[in-house]
């Protein structure tokens, strides 16, 4: 039986999140980079967070946290990280927890996603479908990522602070600071992206619930575009992204109207 704490209980926080102040983009990737073996897709998830109340919105996740807390005895210093979790990791079995502990945990933090962010969307890169075995995959994923942020800040008028989990730090910043500055449209004209704050600040994500939730997304994300199979599916499967529901932002893929981002198709 899934119990839901007090403390779990979310204040109004959707009429900021309509009409954003500031953005934080809180990034964080699922997968690997390599063409020649390791995962078969590359995902960078972005969860947007309106500064508009944030700490209303970091306590309401720290929260849930306690409650996870309580309720399974997690430490909350205990890093969710989605390859943890469905693949219940050590500290896990030793709390005892099953598989339907373990998916109510990962349900908790997409649900908090859908009560605290503003938006989340994911990109997916299908490696083994790239016929170009040269392709920069990091570098393909992050400029698919920042054109829907571009277009984002665009629509909002919101500039937005990309946060991202520590790793490649000098590769992100760089082409942040390029993109900025110049980028092209699929339709080839030049524009830039004024309104995504230089720099990017990259977090350690064992200090940040909301990078957490960042891979929670991608992990989803990824298991929607290629499905898993065996003991994992029963703690997060190809239905926990729909889970997400009207966070997902369809405006980053006119086609599959979903929130994902998928390349090639």
């Amino acid at each position: 039986m899934t119990l839901t704490s007090p403390s779990e209980q979310s204040p109004n926080l959707t009429v900021p999140a309509r009409s954003p102040t500031v953005e934080f983009a809180y990034i964080d990737e699922s997968g690997d980079v390599g063409m020649d073996k390791g995962s078969p897709t590359f995902t960078l998830a972005c969860v947007l967070v309106p500064i508009d109340e944030w700490d209303d919105r970091l306590q309401y996740l720290v929260g849930m946290r306690r409650a996870i807390r309580d309720t399974y005895r997690v430490p909350m210093r205990q890093e969710a990280k989605a390859n943890h979790i469905v693949g219940v990791k050590k500290i896990y079995r030793e709390l005892g927890l099953g598989d339907g502990q373990m998916r109510d945990i990962y349900q908790r933090h997409l649900r908090a996603v859908t009560r605290l962010s503003s938006g989340t969307f994911a990109i997916v890169i299908q490696k083994e479908k790239l016929l170009n075995r040269d392709t920069d995959v990091l570098d393909m994923a992050w400029r698919y990522l920042l054109e829907r942020l571009r277009k984002r800040s665009e629509a909002t008028r919101a500039p937005i602070v990309i946060v991202h989990d520590q790793g490649q730090d000098d590769d992100i910043r760089k082409l942040v600071r390029k993109f900025r500055r110049v980028t092209w449209t699929a339709s080839g004209k030049r524009v830039s992206a004024p309104l995504l704050v230089e720099d990017p600040t990259p977090r350690d994500s064992q200090q940040s619930y909301f990078i957490q939730l960042a891979d929670i997304v991608a992990y989803a994300a990824a298991a929607k575009v290629y499905p898993r199979s065996g003991r994992t599916t029963k703690i997060c499967d190809a239905s926990a992204w729909d889970s997400l529901g009207e966070v997902r932002m369809q405006a980053v893929s006119a086609e599959r109207r979903d929130g994902l981002y998928v390349f090639p198709k």
